[in-house]
């Protein structure tokens, strides 16, 4: 649900089409014109092909949240730049003509890095360029002076061109981010609103995501207001909106449903560490203590639960944790009443 994690995915996507394109040309380029004849160029197109089958399956299987898919992306950088250097060293140096590789490395490192990668990146390809055009004893004068220079230019163009475009669709992009965050939280909890807690299931739904319903409820929430009143109500819900964030991290997400009903979404393809998040949640609320009017309190809260999708459709399952809310309310509150316990009878938990 990270719009900004699946708009870098498609940019990845999109570079490694190019990298495959730029693959195929340089194993034309060994076939047609050097004739099959440099064993070196041999093994880097061999080892491309390589690197370029494992970032694909990286790419497309691997969780866009996950340690290898951030590898994957990020070393491939590297990569592309001792590729691009080799290439250039086997497909005559100054006159190679898959010196416009530069300009996509470029691009793909102000992805990550914005103005200041793009610019750095320049830097290093055009270094690495003017140091294997002198070792090779390149010709600084007349037509090919002109050559380097320019290419020297285009590669500081690209740099500031691509910075730039990227620097300003982040930054327009995390503006809209903001304004759809206000739009889509609880000014007083911070918690997700209602209407994002309907839109976070049909994605799930439609996604068929695994994931632990859970509907709450402030236990005895009226006295509270009756007896301290209703800015100290707020204070509450304030403070268990903190806590809810605190003890759900990554894990899931957490919503106002409406006045002191709250509701969890809980990614459930481990449905015991789903549990266990959910029980710290119980016990992390049960032992914070609330001060007013010199006087200390705590409350706690009622949990009704579903699994989706093992339970039905999303309609079934919301309807199935307000029945156990409904029931963990009646047989005691204070209690979860968890998606695999008899709907008839129940238990509370100590």
């Amino acid at each position: 649900m990270n719009v900004s994690r699946e708009n870098d995915h498609s940019i990845e996507m999109i570079l490694s089409l190019f990298r495959w394109v730029f693959l195929i040309i340089a194993g034309g380029y060994y076939y047609i014109i050097m004739q099959g004849t440099s064993f070196s160029f041999l093994v880097l197109l061999l080892f491309g092909v390589a690197y370029m089958t494992a970032a694909e399956f990286a790419l497309h299987l691997a969780p866009l949240d996950s340690k290898r898919y951030h590898y994957m992306t990020k070393v491939s950088v590297g990569f592309d730049y001792v590729a691009f250097l080799w290439l250039i060293v086997l497909t005559g140096g100054g006159e190679s003509p898959l010196f416009p590789i530069a300009y996509l490395i470029i691009l793909h490192v102000a992805v990550y890095w914005k103005f200041s990668g793009g610019m750095i990146a320049a830097l290093f390809l055009g270094g690495g360029y003017t140091g294997i055009l002198l070792i090779s004893g390149y010709s600084f004068t007349g037509e090919s002076l002109i050559s380097y220079l320019f290419n020297c230019m285009f590669l500081i163009f690209i740099g500031v061109l691509g910075g730039i475009i990227v620097s300003r669709e982040r930054t327009m992009r995390s503006k809209n981010s903001q304004l759809e965050d206000i739009a889509r939280k609880d000014f007083l909890t911070d918690l997700y609103n209602h209407r994002s807690f309907q839109e976070d299931l049909r994605y799930c739904a439609e996604q068929e995501k695994q994931i632990l319903i859970v509907l709450a409820d402030i236990d005895y929430f009226k006295s509270v207001n009756d007896q301290f009143g209703h800015l100290v109500g707020d204070m509450v819900l304030r403070k268990i909106g903190e806590v809810l964030k605190k003890q759900i991290g990554t894990r899931g997400r957490a919503y106002r449903y409406g006045g002191e009903e709250l509701a969890i979404l809980l990614d459930s393809t481990n449905v015991e560490e789903a549990r266990e998040c959910l029980v710290n949640i119980q016990l992390a609320i049960r032992n914070t203590t609330f001060t007013a009017d010199g006087e200390r309190f705590n409350v706690t809260m009622s949990f009704g639960t579903a699994l989706f999708p093992l339970e039905d459709r999303i309609i079934s399952s919301m309807k199935l944790a307000d029945e156990r809310l409904y029931l963990a309310k009646r047989q005691g509150r204070n209690q979860i009443f968890w998606y695999d316990q008899n709907i008839e009878k129940g238990s509370r938990l100590s």
